[in-house]
């Protein structure tokens, strides 16, 4: 499987995949290749192509760099994350704006957990 931030790179792209593979016959394809993703098999590179031959832009890992020598802190309220723990996306969810779906699951965000630390 790829990366955690290759499968939220394409989490985020599968509706669009979807859409392009519609128009173009190439449904249950796409559809697979979002079930192998889901499933954990190394999907990414095999995606990558078919998003190449229906003309979905380049798709990739975000770039997220932290500051040197301090440790993520806790989640704030309203952080949500990948339901099936598999990528990196998260997403901060505005008061009465819906929660967005996971489109390698199909189902709704998760909020994060606070990680407790020890004191």
């Amino acid at each position: 499987m790829g990366s955690a931030a290759e499968v939220a790179a394409w989490c985020e792209a599968v509706p669009l995949l979807l859409r392009l593979a519609a128009a173009q016959g190439r449904t249950t394809e796409a559809e697979e290749l979002v079930r192998d993703l889901r499933d954990g098999a190394d999907a990414i590179g095999r995606l990558a192509e078919l998003g190449r031959q229906l003309g979905v832009p380049s798709i990739g890992a975000r770039a997220v760099t932290g500051v040197p020598g301090v440790s993520p802190g806790v989640p704030v309220d309203g952080l949500y994350v990948c339901p099936g723990g598999r990528c990196t996306r998260d997403w901060v969810r505005a008061p009465g704006v819906p929660t967005p779906e996971c489109h390698v699951f199909g189902v709704p965000l998760e909020p994060a957990r606070p990680l407790r630390h020890p004191r």
